[in-house]
């Protein structure tokens, strides 16, 4: 098998920078987790895209960052960053990035039916709408409004378990 393939097959966003932090290459995943493709990317510094990056601390300390849990603008994910070395140098980094979403939906699609995801999803979105338009009574007839639902719809499915 070619590694391309390999690393393509991947749900988690795989990034290669090499040692001057710029993006060498990167999977499909992590190409949709930056809102890029490689082609657009490709000899950029990754910093361009994660403000917060990693990569140029582990370039310089050559130690790994494993298990991370970090937050950039809506997105929150997992990251562990790993120095390349060849003949004992620091010659790049790789990094393996899953989203706190995939992760939270790959637990819950483990133990519940198509109805309740259907149901978990429908709820979530009626939290999330009532939140933007206020939890009081008026907020709520704006979010049924807006969700196309009746008032009285609105709060059965809030008060479902």
């Amino acid at each position: 098998m070619q590694t391309i393939a390999i690393l393509e097959a991947m749900e988690q966003g795989i990034l290669i920078c090499n040692r001057h932090g710029r993006i060498q290459y990167m999977n499909e995943a992590y190409g949709s987790f930056i809102g890029h493709t490689l082609e657009e990317v490709k000899g950029k510094p990754i910093a361009d895209y994660r403000k917060q990056a990693k990569v140029p601390e582990v370039l310089e300390t050559g130690i790994p960052v494993e298990g991370m849990i970090r937050r950039e603008g809506y997105q929150e994910y997992f990251a562990s960053i790993y120095p390349i070395l060849e003949d004992g140098e620091i010659r790049g980094t790789i990094s393996v990035v899953t989203t706190l979403e995939e992760h939270h939906l790959k637990k819950s699609l483990k133990h519940t039916t198509l109805e309740e995801r259907v149901r978990n999803f429908e709820r979530q979105e009626i939290q999330a709408t009532v939140r933007y338009y206020g939890g009081g009574v008026e907020g709520k007839k704006l979010a049924a409004k807006e969700l196309g639902i009746s008032l009285a719809t609105l709060y059965n499915k809030l008060k479902e378990n």
